[in-house]
């Protein structure tokens, strides 16, 4: 069960979950909108869902792992 960490906003703490299997970036920004309670809306790519939601920046890791940016 990978857990992730993701960083959004520039807050200090991150939003932890774990997941069954390993999820892919789109899914990881849904999960911000959700603890966010923002509606994702019309189908957007990741970098307008960041963008139009004001996330940015984005970073996370799974399991431990080296940090990612997704925007």
């Amino acid at each position: 069960m990978p857990m992730y960490r993701v960083w959004y906003r520039n807050n200090e703490e991150p939003l932890e979950f774990a997941t069954p299997g390993r999820i892919s970036e789109a899914d990881i920004v849904d999960r911000v909108l959700a603890h966010e309670r923002i509606e994702r809306g019309a189908p957007a790519n990741v970098r307008e869902l960041v963008a139009d939601h004001n996330l940015a920046p984005v970073r996370y890791t799974e399991d431990e792992s080296e940090m990612n940016a997704i925007w």
